[in-house]
This record gives C-alpha cells, sequence and structure tokens, in this order.
C-alpha cells in the first residue's frame, strides 16, 4: 500500500473515540488491571493493580492497537443496530463459535507486544476473567469483538511489564528501561564532561558519523517528547521555518506510518497556506544521526537546526524555484488590480463629465479660459522674440 501524498493521519479523533467506547464498556486502567494483575501477581509481586492499569495508558498510544480498537469496536456498533449485512449479522450477533475473526484480531493485537503477551491472551481467553466475562455475558448488546479486545489490552499490559525485567551480559546487569523514564537520564558529555540538556527538548550535538545503535526505548521517548514539544508550542515550527530560509511555512507532527515505523511530518505550505509537499524524517534515522555521547569538541545546537541538518544532508528538501516564492507573492497581492481600477474609473468619469459640462453651461469657467488664453499669448510673444 502507497501512503497517499499529504493524508494526515487523524490520530487525535480516533484516540478520543477509542477512549469514548472503552468507557461505554467499562474497560479501563482498573478493570485492565485487575486482570492482568490476577494473571501476573505470582511473577511479579512488587506490581500493585494500579501498577498494571498504568500501562494501558501507553498501549493506547500506539497507532496499530487504536486502528484494531476502532475496527472490533465500530462492528460491535453495526451489529448492535442490525446494519451488518446478513448472514453476517447473524453470525457476530450471536458470537459464532466458528467464526474466530475477533480472536484473530484480538490476538494481532496481542503480537505487538511479544510472545509473553501472546501466551496470556491465549490462557485469558478460555477464562474469560473480569470485565471481559462481564461482557461477554451481558444479555442484548453485542460485545463479540469487545470481550475479546479487552483481554488483549490486559496481555499487551502483561507484555509490556513482563519485558521490564533485567538482560545479564557478560556478568553485567542491563535494564530494559521502560518508555516513561526521563529522556533526560540520557548523557550528555563533551571532553568527558556531562553536559546537561536544554530548552523544551533538549539540544543535540551536531552529528558524528558513527556504528552506535540506541535501543528502541530511547526511540520511543523521543518520538513522545517531540511529539509534546511540537503539541505545546508553534516556537519549533518557527525555528524550522528560519532554517528553511523562509522558503515555506511548515506544519510539524509525529506519526507512524503504515510499517510502524515513528516518522517526523514536515508539511510545507504556501504563503496561502496550502499543501506544497511533505518531508517523511524517519526517526530511528535521525536519532541515530545525532551522537549523544561524544568525546571530541561539539559545537551545540538546537532541535530545529538538529532537523534542518538532516533534511538538508539527505537531500529531502524541496527547493523551490525562487527562494523569494514567498515574499513576491505577498507583493503580488499588494499590487492594484487593473480589472478593479478600470471599474472605479467608469464608474467616476460619467459624473466628471456631467459636472464639468454644468460648470461651462453657467459661465463658472469663462474667467479660468480667459486666464489660460491670456498665459498662451505670453508665450507666443515670448518665442517670437
Amino acid at each position: 500500500m502507497v501512503a497517499t501524498k499529504g493524508f494526515k493521519y487523524p490520530d487525535r479523533e480516533l484516540y478520543d473515540w477509542v477512549l469514548n467506547e472503552l468507557h461505554k464498556r467499562h474497560i479501563n486502567n482498573e478493570t485492565i488491571g485487575e486482570i492482568a494483575y490476577n494473571m501476573q501477581h505470582q511473577y511479579l509481586p512488587h506490581l500493585t493493580v494500579e501498577d498494571f492499569g498504568a500501562q494501558l495508558d501507553e498501549v493506547l498510544k500506539k497507532r496499530e492497537v487504536l486502528n484494531i480498537l476502532a475496527t472490533g469496536f465500530a462492528l460491535d456498533n453495526l451489529a448492535n443496530e442490525g446494519l451488518l449485512p446478513e448472514p453476517l449479522q447473524t453470525i457476530v450477533k450471536e458470537d459464532a463459535g466458528v467464526y474466530g475473526v475477533d480472536e484473530t484480531i484480538s490476538l494481532a493485537l496481542s503480537q505487538l507486544y511479544g510472545s509473553i503477551a501472546v501466551t496470556n491472551y491465549g490462557y485469558e481467553d478460555k477464562k474469560k476473567l473480569g470485565i471481559a466475562a462481564k461482557l461477554d455475558n451481558s444479555n442484548g448488546q453485542v460485545n463479540t469483538f469487545a470481550d475479546d479486545l479487552a483481554l488483549a489490552l490486559a496481555s499487551a499490559v502483561i507484555g509490556r511489564c513482563g519485558h521490564g525485567s533485567k538482560l545479564e551480559l557478560d556478568d553485567n546487569a542491563v535494564e530494559d528501561k521502560q518508555i516513561n523514564d526521563e529522556f533526560k537520564e540520557l548523557k550528555f558529555v563533551v571532553n568527558g564532561k556531562e553536559v546537561e540538556p536544554q530548552g523544551d527538548l533538549c539540544y543535540f550535538a551536531k552529528p558524528i558519523k558513527s556504528d552506535r545503535k540506541l535501543p528502541n526505548w530511547d526511540l520511543n521517548k523521543f518520538a513522545n517528547d517531540l511529539g509534546k514539544a511540537i503539541n505545546n508550542s508553534r516556537e519549533l515550527a518557527d525555528s524550522l521555518e528560519e532554517e528553511f530560509s523562509h522558503d515555506y511555512y511548515v506544519n510539524l507532527s509525529v506519526d507512524m506510518d503504515d510499517e510502524f515505523t515513528w516518522q517526523l511530518v514536515i508539511e510545507l505550505l504556501d504563503n496561502k497556506m496550502k499543501l506544497v509537499d511533505v518531508v517523511f524524517v524517519d526517526l530511528e534515522h535521525l536519532l541515530d544521526y545525532v551522537y549523544l555521547e561524544v568525546d571530541s569538541p561539539s559545537e551545540f545546537v538546537d532541535t530545529a537546526q538538529m532537523i534542518a541538518q538532516f533534511v538538508f544532508e539527505h537531500d529531502l528538501y524541496p527547493y523551490p524555484e525562487d527562494s523569494n516564492d514567498l515574499e513576491e507573492a505577498d507583493d503580488e497581492d499588494n499590487e492594484l488590480d487593473m480589472s478593479e481600477m478600470t471599474k472605479a474609473l467608469a464608474a467616476i468619469t460619467p459624473l466628471f463629465m456631467e459636472h464639468f459640462n454644468s460648470l461651462i453651461k453657467s459661465g463658472s469657467l469663462d474667467s479660468l479660459i480667459d486666464i489660460l488664453s491670456d498665459k498662451e499669448d505670453n508665450r507666443k510673444d515670448d518665442a517670437n522674440e
């Protein structure tokens, strides 16, 4: 599938709609946390129901999770209203045992969080715990997809918590940090001295060629922080416009593409705010491009400069034919419209001629004509001399 150029995924609308559907079905931090706690307490005794439930907020920030939930809830809603075509309407309404599509999409959600989530979903589906049991047994209400999706969310929460344990490598414990760790914990080192990040997001060292790979949790946190910086103010977009020499106005967003890859989306607009082009920046490549721990002297630059450097060096920037296009367009808008001028003269001329003729008939212009005639005679005499 090829992404439509210029299409902006309706993330906020999708997120709000899914949250409303979850609320209608009482699927929330508490009910999901209870299922996860009952399943995993013996393995993760230090975590409470609230701890498990808090992870639901992070699960719901994943676009592919929202897509699956929205599809399942929409099908349940249509079945409740009798709007599905037969025989699908009857199959979904009766939650036929051999249908299996509800389990299939719920399993797809679980697979996003690894084998721990998948195996727990399979067990949960047999047991129908907590809110899933209530949804499965609700009389008169179709929840064919909703009960399985609730279990899939619980399995996703379990997967997130289960992968937070330590990994042993060469007798050194390497902790797999959670997404909610602070990005500021990354160390910025220049000449062996740690430097504190500054600004709304953070400051970055100018890029150095390196094979260093950053772990996924850094990438996710970076994407979340960059998204917050974009949403909280217009300053980042304004700074980037300056880096682009004001060739275009820009809109920024952080989204995932169809391959579930984090992207910075830079929409380029003309002076009439019409879309001209879209630049897609792969955030994993962008983060690898910026070397966060450096041993040699480095000049620190702000986020907008860092993005512009990446865009220019990777030849992603569509240079306008004339770098002054925006300014010239503004000048053209300020020029006098000749068609409007012609209309104005056409309206004024008859009024002027009418007034001029009335002055001639009244004799009011006779003295002026005499004065002009005398001046003309004097000029002729001067010329003869």
